[in-house]
């Protein structure tokens, strides 16, 4: 929760309504395999999606490659009273784990993260608030410092000018073509310089993705 400490009415900034945002864990891209299977993610409160791909027998990508996104805590993220013109912090980070096990091929693999427009990353009747104002920062990750979403898509996905690369694993086979890891994903709305917004409920949907090369 955002607490503002009252001085005075004059000076005391203005609390308004609530933002309510849902990270969704979206079906991993494979580059190099083209059958994929996948299944549809779960969520509330936990979200995992996983896709198995293999590729026809002593084809190039023959050995099965793997690649799964949880997210293990703060699938849904929620401000209770929003402040005009300053910082809002949602209270605590996305905890999101990403596991691989992947073939020779597979030099990288990438976390996006984005919203569906760069206009209205959440809405209220009436009014949004566009991707800019939405900020991010992954301290093992691209963006340490927090940072928009208004980047291009990454390897063909995300939303243009609502996209944020969270981090890019490279990928050794014989060392680390197995493996995992977990990272925090730090959320705040950016209101400086915007003008009050009416009274209301936000929500919106941040979308993460992994991608394998």
């Amino acid at each position: 929760m955002t607490r503002v400490p009252f001085v005075s009415r004059r000076w005391c900034p203005r609390r308004w309504g609530m933002a309510v945002l849902s990270v969704l864990a979206a079906g991993p891209l494979h580059a190099q395999v083209s059958t994929i299977a996948t299944t549809p993610p779960t969520l509330s409160p936990v979200g995992i999606w996983q896709s198995s791909a293999n590729a026809p027998a002593g084809g190039p990508s023959a050995m099965a490659n793997t690649l799964s996104l949880r997210i293990n805590t703060g699938a849904t993220q929620i401000l209770t009273a929003l402040v005009d013109n300053t910082i809002n912090r949602f209270p605590t980070p996305v905890s999101i784990t990403t596991q691989w096990d992947l073939a020779t091929l597979i030099t990288a693999v990438d976390l996006v993260g984005y919203f569906s427009s760069p206009t209205a990353a959440l809405s209220a009747p009436g009014s949004d608030i566009p991707s800019s104002r939405v900020q991010a920062r992954m301290s093992s990750g691209r963006p340490t410092a927090f940072t928009s979403f208004t980047g291009a898509p990454v390897g063909g996905v995300g939303t243009p000018g609502a996209t944020l690369h969270l981090f890019r694993q490279l990928v050794i086979a014989p060392f680390n073509g197995v493996g995992q890891r977990t990272d925090d994903l730090e959320l705040q709305l950016d209101l400086r310089g915007l003008p009050n917004l009416p009274s209301g409920t936000y929500r919106g949907t941040l979308t993460l993705r992994a991608l394998a090369y």
